[in-house]
């Protein structure tokens, strides 16, 4: 491999954009509906606000000025949340390179992309795919000010974006932030007047940036903070919540298993790369070494001590962004990924491995996950038959309305968004029947236009608003809507309930119970 700088850089853009669009690609073409989470933005998207009900507002910024560009496309949250895994892993390539050299850089690279959460399951946008980049330029930059006596002071500044950034994305940031203090505190550098100043001036800049979102949430009387805090409230039973907190483990080695697979064959095939002894210690300090086994393991152990102590439910998503400096520990510090010492046979077959491995497993959860995975009997949400369902209650609500143009639906945000996407996008949501978790509707929609009221009773698949029982009770008229959803030995069907909701000065005498 060569270390020519312009042209390593020029390879590693050309790779992480050619692996993003096979994974984008894969996912546009073959699921039939989007995740949850991605329809969820595409209508939160809908409005620009400094808050929503969830979480803080930067991913549906973001997709709020593409979906202005190009419409809301499914494929516009798969390409950017692989976007965003990719930008990434290149702020990993960038720091690795000053840390450790330019092949071990090219190593980190490769290892990060087995990580699921950074390619695989970047398909999914949402505030922990978004996060990614954020988090790793707060530790790039936070390496940046601490290994050099003479860190600049834009450096600091962009400590404080970064992380500002990162918490506009997601409170869980709070974790990395906490850590990076940790280990501030461990190695006695809050003791220099040079540190204190620079991050008194990255708490200002992250203040800044974060300031107009604090002020959202306090005059909402504190959605978003409550509803973080509201999804780690402890379960009713102990010994169940360490069962699940195991399983989260697991899950995450689970999801680690690529990495780690390599990890062990470089390990393994060690003795075959040492034939001369190693002339020096190799790239990095002792320091770079203690503050990546913090940065690298250090919000992982933090959630799990917390969890098994109060009992604290865990997401095995929320993880997503805890892995990103991984690779690079390795690389400094597992026996075997010595990467200058490798030959360029070596190189060719674990890039040639690696690739192979991408491209059949973009097209293997493409396939799986679709609509192929849907005639052998497996259900998901991103094979749901929603054109299907989207024009069945089209002609449901054209025949019981009189013509009617159907505007509004009202459930939850994905089987409901899900059915909207595909009816077109003069038909928007009412998510869950609640106005307050729908700003991008006008005051009054509901009893102006009207509205489909759907409740989806599909084992595993259930609409759960509160609301929507007393909605449906209330339509003029109802009914249920059986249609097909998977093949295979045990068929399943989508099962749904609807109500319509007449709009305001329209007598439907079709609307009948």
């Amino acid at each position: 491999m060569r270390d020519g700088g312009a042209a390593m850089d020029r390879r590693v853009v050309v790779g992480l954009l050619l692996m993003a669009v096979a994974w984008a690609l894969s996912s546009s073409l073959l699921f039939p509906s989007p995740p949850w989470d991605n329809v969820e933005e595409l209508f939160w998207a809908r409005s620009f606000e400094l808050g929503y009900y969830k979480h803080p507002p930067l991913p549906s910024w973001i997709m709020g000025v593409l979906v202005r560009i190009a419409g809301p496309q499914p494929w516009l949250t798969y390409a950017a949340g692989l976007a965003c895994g990719a930008v990434a892993l290149g702020i990993v390539w960038a720091w690795s390179r000053e840390v450790a050299g330019p092949r071990r850089a090219a190593l980190a690279l490769v290892l990060g992309t087995l990580v699921t959460y950074h390619v695989q399951r970047a398909v999914v946008f949402n505030h922990n795919t978004v996060q990614l980049w954020s988090i790793a330029g707060y530790w790039w930059m936070l390496w940046r000010v601490l290994a050099r006596p003479h860190a600049r002071w834009r450096e600091w500044a962009a400590l404080g974006a970064f992380a500002g950034l990162a918490l506009l994305t997601k409170y869980s940031a709070v974790v990395q932030l906490a850590v990076g203090f940790a280990f501030i505190a461990w190695e006695g550098l809050w003791r220099e007047a040079r540190v204190w100043r620079g991050v008194a001036l990255a708490a200002a800049v992250a203040g800044l940036l974060v300031a107009p979102h604090l002020l959202w949430v306090l005059g909402h009387d504190g959605e978003s903070a409550a509803y973080a805090m509201a999804s780690v409230q402890p379960g009713a039973h102990a010994v169940h919540g360490r069962i699940a907190l195991l399983k989260m483990v697991r899950l995450q080695v689970v999801r680690l298993a690529p990495m780690l697979a390599v990890m062990a064959w470089a390990w393994w095939a060690r003795p075959r790369l040492t034939g001369s002894p190693v002339e020096s210690a190799g790239p990095g300090t002792a320091f770079d070494r203690r503050f990546l086994s913090w940065a690298a393991f250090g919000p992982t152990a933090a959630v799990v001590v917390v969890a098994a102590v109060f009992g604290v439910r865990i997401v095995p998503a929320w993880l997503t962004t805890f892995f990103l400096p991984v690779a690079l520990w390795a690389v400094l510090c597992w026996p075997g990924l010595e990467a200058e010492r490798w030959s360029p046979r070596r190189w060719r077959v674990l890039v040639g491995v690696v690739v192979a491995a991408h491209l059949a497993a973009a097209l293997g959860q493409g396939l799986f996950d679709g609509a192929v995975g849907r005639r052998f009997g497996h259900a998901s949400r991103t094979n749901l038959p929603a054109d299907d369902v989207a024009v069945a209650l089209q002609a449901l609500w054209t025949e019981r309305t009189g013509g009617q143009p159907l505007r509004l639906l009202v459930g939850d945000t994905w089987f409901a968004g899900a059915v909207a996407l595909k009816a077109g996008p003069q038909v928007d949501l009412l998510v869950d029947g609640e106005v307050r978790d729908s700003p991008w509707l006008a005051p009054g929609t509901l009893a102006r236009d009207g509205a489909m009221v759907l409740i989806l009773d599909t084992p595993g698949f259930e609409s759960q608003g509160v609301k929507l029982p007393a909605l449906l009770a209330s339509a003029q008229c109802s009914g249920r809507l059986r249609l097909p959803w998977t093949g295979g030995r045990a068929p399943r069907q989508v099962d749904l309930r609807w109500g319509i909701v007449l709009p305001a000065g329209v007598a439907a005498p079709a609307c009948v119970r």
